[in-house]
């Protein structure tokens, strides 16, 4: 049984590239909690820039404040259940390092723990003017979407601030395989079933003092694995359900590249196949980099080129799998163009996935 230090405050900030804000807020966080017994807990994700360092310098003789540096299994999500593993207060509590959220509307979810597990700081999507319209729209579609698959209505289930008891971080929670970009998710789906009191504080969400948003086509796509990993109940991972879900449309690519090649170029069957399956292939490769290991994304030119050949290299026996297989079921078994290249691009996309998630994509 987890033990914990009884009305103890562990917060958790997740940092990426934030050394123009995370200074100034961990400042207001002592200086709003500083009669309560807390620890800050700063997880950064591989910052580029001063963040860590800035946090060293001007916290070195605060033992409340500690710093968890991240080098391999990158992400949002896994971050965040890293720190949580890694606390001993009765309650915890989760908030962005970019400065929107305010350590005095800390003090709001803190006190209503007294009588709720879970506290949520909500915006109010329809008055907030920190919040670019692009943004509102996403999120007002992914608070619709989650009403349905976690069974409680909320204003805000997107938001990254709130706070809960230690009892809600359960082994189901610790063990959901989802890629996603938010946690809080994760935390309402391992405890949907189990009654527990949900409060919502509406809090002030105020602009990014420097840096960027973070949100982007690659969250968008995050979300929606992450989701369609809930209608399993988390026994698929999002990962894969994102490799599916560009395999198909690679799928679709394959198809038209053999089309094309058999009915515009007059190539032979086994020569358009071939094509279409290198060609579909680099096309997943580049989806799938952006995309889907975008944790482990590959963004330097040369490096991308490297890992794309190699990943042309290891999956020779899956290229080679895929035009033998069709061109078997082609010349011997049933003379359906559809039928045998489909036959051969299930076999070369079971062994791509291996490949991908052992030697492409490996967690830095």
């Amino acid at each position: 049984m987890r033990k914990y230090l009884k009305n103890k405050i562990s917060i958790i900030i997740p940092t990426f590239n934030e050394a123009e804000n995370i200074v100034k807020l961990i400042e207001q966080i002592i200086l709003e909690i500083e009669h309560k017994n807390f620890e800050i807990f700063v997880v950064d994700d591989g910052s580029s820039d001063q963040t860590v360092q800035n946090i060293f310098s001007n916290f070195e003789n605060e033992q409340r404040v500690k710093v968890i540096q991240r080098e391999h299994d990158k992400g949002l999500l896994q971050s965040i259940k890293f720190a949580l593993q890694s606390i001993n207060g009765e309650f915890f509590l989760v908030m962005d390092g970019d400065g929107q959220h305010s350590a005095k509307d800390m003090i709001k979810l803190i006190n209503n723990l007294k009588d709720n597990d879970l506290v949520i700081g909500s915006r109010d999507l329809n008055k907030t003017k920190s919040i670019n319209p692009v943004r509102i729209f996403f999120s007002k579609i992914f608070n619709f979407i989650l009403k349905f698959i976690l069974s409680v209505k909320l204003r805000d289930p997107l938001t990254g601030f709130f706070a809960g008891r230690i009892n809600l971080l359960n082994r189901k929670f610790f063990l959901l395989n989802t890629s996603g970009f938010k946690i809080l998710l994760d935390l309402l789906f391992c405890n949907k079933n189990q009654n527990i009191k949900i409060s919502e504080e509406i809090i002030d969400f105020k602009e990014r003092i420097a840096g960027s948003s973070k949100l982007n086509l690659q969250i968008v796509f995050s979300f929606f694995t992450q989701v369609l990993s809930y209608f399993t109940n988390g026994l698929i991972s999002s990962k894969f359900i994102g490799f599916v879900m560009i395999g198909s449309i690679g799928l679709i690519v394959h198809f038209a590249i053999l089309f094309n090649c058999l009915n515009l170029l007059n190539f032979s069957f086994i020569l358009s196949h071939a094509m279409a399956t290198i060609l579909s292939a680099s096309f997943n490769f580049v989806l799938n980099n952006y995309l889907n290991f975008v944790n482990n994304e590959i963004t330097e030119p040369k490096l991308f080129i490297k890992s794309l050949f190699k990943y042309y290299l290891v999956n020779i026996p899956g290229i080679l799998l895929s035009i033998s297989g069709a061109s078997f079921v082609y010349d011997l078994i049933l003379k359906n163009v559809f039928i045998a290249s489909l036959s051969g691009a299930i076999l070369d996309a079971v062994f791509k996935y291996a490949i991908s998630t052992t030697w492409i994509w490996r967690s830095k």
